[in-house]
């Protein structure tokens, strides 16, 4: 006892595991001391799992100053080309569609105005030849029509003064309609040849083939006309284009048929035609004129002007009265 004593003053224990060790078993050697027992009643709360950290990526600049000036060209290249592509296509679109606004204007003021192509002759040879190679469509034989065309009054009124006449010329200047009974006839049963004028398109190109046609109007003046011809199609619409108005000497010439031996014209222009063609040119020759009327003014007006070119009045029908030449009877 006396051996632990002196142990224990030499190491002292702690004062908290001194206060905390009974009596009894403080006296009991290190060996013997029991083993402290965990207390059962105590919870263990786990720590909630920390996520790691999130790293946000930082947005860079390229160090363009630390580049050398090749590296920087070559970078900036791309972008300065689409840039100039973009510019050159943007240009040239806004030019295309100034321009395209500017034609669109233009054939709108065409399509409303009258153009008068005063410095061009009625009997001009450029002009008759444009009018000969560009306009004038050729004849096409096609087979006789079935059934074939019956003779018409004014055939019969050629025949008593002329006797029948075969490869014949004519020309019918109206400004719509199909070919008249007349024309068909002298066509397909005599063999005639001749022009066909017509001003509304649908009419002109339904006559191609038995006669040489052309899509023109008569000019009431000594001088080519632009004007805008208006075919109504329905009582709704109205469909409007452009045709050349040609003098008839123009026609004439054009067609080989100054000489011609039935010349018929319609419309309101047929009488200041004939007072600006010239009768007194040994080119024109023209035995038997049958002009169609609307009203007894134009009817009247019409025979006291052809009365002064020596013609006379040879049959007359409700809608056309048939001049001749005196000369001729």
């Amino acid at each position: 006892m006396s051996r632990l004593h002196k142990k224990i003053q030499e190491n002292p224990l702690p004062e908290a595991i001194v206060q905390d060790v009974p009596a009894e078993t403080a006296d009991k050697p290190k060996d013997t001391l029991p083993k402290a027992v965990p207390d059962k009643t105590t919870t263990t709360v786990p720590l909630p799992a920390v996520p790691p950290p999130v790293v946000t990526p930082r947005l860079s600049v390229p160090g363009f100053t630390k580049a050398s000036p090749n590296d920087l060209y070559r970078r900036l290249l791309p972008a300065m080309l689409f840039v100039l592509t973009f510019v050159t296509v943007m240009t040239m679109l806004l030019i295309y569609m100034d321009t395209v606004a500017l034609g669109a204007q233009k054939f709108r003021a065409n399509m409303s105005r009258d153009y008068e192509l005063a410095s061009i002759a009625q009997g001009s040879a450029a002009l008759v030849a444009f009018v000969q190679q560009l306009h004038l469509a050729p004849r096409h034989r096609a087979p006789p029509p079935h059934p074939p065309p019956q003779p018409t009054p004014q055939v019969r009124v050629l025949d008593q003064m002329y006797g029948e006449i075969y490869n014949g010329t004519l020309v019918e200047f109206v400004p719509r309609g199909p070919v008249s009974g007349t024309a068909a006839y002298l066509l397909a049963a005599r063999g005639w040849d001749g022009v066909v004028v017509r001003a509304a398109a649908r009419d002109y190109l339904a006559l191609r083939g038995p006669a040489r046609a052309l899509h023109a109007c008569l000019s009431p003046t000594e001088h080519p006309r632009e004007v805008t011809y208006q075919e109504t199609e329905s009582q709704e619409s109205v469909f409007s284009s452009r045709v050349l108005c040609l003098p008839l000497l123009t026609v004439l010439l054009a067609g080989d048929a100054a000489r011609a031996q039935l010349l018929l014209l319609g419309g309101a222009s047929a009488l200041p035609a004939l007072t600006h063609l010239p009768f007194d040119d040994d080119r024109v020759h023209l035995p038997m004129i049958e002009v169609q009327f609307s009203n007894d003014t134009i009817r009247n007006k019409t025979t006291n002007f052809l009365l002064t070119k020596n013609y006379t009045v040879a049959a007359s029908f409700d809608t056309s009265v048939m001049y001749a030449l005196n000369k001729d009877v």
